[in-house]
């Protein structure tokens, strides 16, 4: 037999070159790993006392991923200074650059912050209790945390607890304790030393465990917590309540118009010259004042405003206002009038019409000749002045008319019925409302068990909208409700006003209460529902 040395070479390389290649590949297939890694080691131990290191180890039964645990771990009480993570194989080391707090029992809380490397399952609830004293403080709160606005639970509210005593700064001063709600808006704290607090819930948007009146709604209890036993059910109602005065944050200037901006929305204003021949239209909206250059003024005008909030918060400036120089050479664009008309064309009304109509900037003639409403296509209504309103800036409109259609409403406004400050007309349009027909909507009727003292009470949709509401004390009626799916709040209105108040959290007033209906009502076409008693 001849042995062909060069091919058995060959076949050597090949064996060699695919046992160097080879790579450990684990098997596939099988059952999924969803065992959550386990402590097996920690220092201090759980419920360690008279604990004084500043580093903490936690050691587990497989290779860990801790690359979101900065975000996740909470440390109650919170802690001065600050600390590093260092990961190593299945341990996790926390090396503070402060001692903890003397006498004082800490809880970590690492939530989500610890899985395996494999699956990403979560070590889930784990926690490590130690004291830096000779006891482990045991008492211990719990509650739930809802939207007063809405009655669903908040995820994720912080609530905070303060050792009582003499004013607590919320916006400088961070808690003894705090927790964050889970999914249900449930909270507990454990651990707890005994003593009085004051409890408060918000939403830290900025996660600086301090309350920014401006952005976060809160909620709070007026009592003082005497934490000498377990408590239980510490509920709150959060909402925004924001007692901070509005503030001018800058202006913006234009060549037409000189824009005014505020921090946050205002309810009224009101403007005077110092020379009334300075004079010029303007509106708001929102968190704008706007003052147009209908003079063509160069020179810069003052002018002292005094603006409202919601929650009557008012603050008076002195404003001055320069506009822009205009542009050289252009030429004016003919625009047709822009404005926003309820209810729009198509919609269902009542034989008792109104049409609301806003505008974005100020009208400055209105021609009554140039508007027609027929009923039924045919019969012309006759309408006056006094079927007309505007407001104070001239840039809302409301029409108001006793009809007696029986099939639609139609609504002709011819071009130049409104004319603006800058000169521009509406287009010609026309509005065709069909005539509500009752059964095609349903009623809700019912009474108060508690018949004294204003409420508002409120139909809302599925997106909490109000889509219709009235002021009553004893009783109330809606009719013409379109078919769907409703939640009926009530507003205990106990100032008489007409809108909810939500109090002052640095004087302890409490916003205004509101309570829910039991159960969403659902409605059908030509459906009734009576006898409702809200208690």
């Amino acid at each position: 037999m001849i042995v062909n040395k060069r091919n058995n070479g060959l076949i050597l390389i090949i064996i060699l070159v695919m046992c160097g290649c080879a790579q450990f590949v684990p098997p596939t297939g099988g059952k999924k790993d969803e065992v959550q890694p386990k402590l097996i080691n920690s220092n201090p131990k759980a419920g360690q006392k008279n604990f004084k290191e500043k580093s903490i180890s936690l050691t587990f039964d497989e290779l860990i991923d801790v690359t979101s645990l900065r975000q996740e771990l909470l440390i109650i009480p919170d802690i001065e200074g600050t600390y590093d993570i260092k990961a190593k194989s299945n341990t996790v080391i926390l090396k503070f650059d402060k001692a903890f707090k003397d006498s004082t029992t800490y809880t970590l809380n690492f939530r989500k912050g610890i899985k395996d490397v494999n699956e990403r399952n979560e070590a889930k609830n784990l926690k490590v209790v130690f004291s830096t004293g000779n006891t482990i403080d045991s008492l211990k709160i719990n509650g739930n945390v809802k939207s007063l606005l809405t009655n669903q639970p908040i995820l994720e509210a912080n609530i905070a607890l303060y050792k009582l005593q003499d004013s607590i700064d919320l916006k400088k001063t961070k808690p003894d304790y705090f927790i964050k709600t889970d999914s249900s808006g449930n909270y507990q704290f454990e651990n707890l030393k005994s003593g009085k607090y004051k409890i408060y819930g918000f939403l830290d948007k900025n996660s600086n465990l301090k309350y920014d009146t401006k952005t976060e709604s809160i909620g709070f209890r007026n009592d003082t917590l005497n934490l000498i036993k377990n408590l239980t059910n510490i509920d709150l109602l959060i909402a925004n309540a924001n007692n901070e005065k509005p503030k001018n944050q800058k202006g913006l200037a234009r060549a037409e118009d000189y824009t005014v901006l505020y921090d946050k929305n205002i309810k009224s204003y009101e403007v005077s010259f110092n020379n009334s021949n300075d004079s010029i239209p303007n509106i708001f909206e929102g968190k704008e004042i706007k003052f147009f250059n209908t003079k063509q003024r160069t020179d810069t005008l003052k002018v002292n405003i005094t603006v409202t909030d919601s929650s009557n918060n008012i603050l008076t400036h002195v404003q001055k206002i320069k506009f822009r120089d205009p542009e050289k050479k252009k030429t004016k664009k003919n625009e047709y009038l822009n404005y926003e008309i309820k209810p729009q064309s198509g919609e269902d009304i009542e034989n008792k019409i109104k049409y609301e109509i806003n505008f974005k900037i100020p009208v400055m003639t209105f021609d009554l000749t140039k508007l027609k409403i027929l009923s039924d296509t045919i019969r012309e209504e006759k309408i006056d002045t006094s079927n007309v309103k505007w407001n104070k800036y001239r840039n809302k409109l409301v029409i108001t008319k006793e009809i007696n259609a029986k099939r639609e409403v139609k609504i002709i406004m011819n071009k130049g019925l409104f004319i603006s400050i800058k000169g521009d007309s509406n287009e010609t349009q026309i509005l065709k409302n069909p005539i509500l027909k009752s059964e095609n909507y349903a009623l809700i009727e019912g009474t108060f068990e508690d018949k004294k003292g204003n409420k508002i009470i409120q139909i809302i949709n599925e997106k909490y909208e109000v889509v219709a509401e009235q002021e009553a004390k004893e009783s109330f009626l809606f009719k013409n409700i379109k078919p769907g799916i409703y939640l009926l709040r009530i507003i205990k209105d106990a100032n008489g006003n007409g809108f909810w108040d939500f109090g002052n959290v640095e004087k302890n007033i409490q916003p205004e209460a509101i309570q829910f209906y039991a159960e969403p009502i659902r409605l059908k076409s030509n459906f009734e529902v009576r006898g409702l008693i809200i208690k």
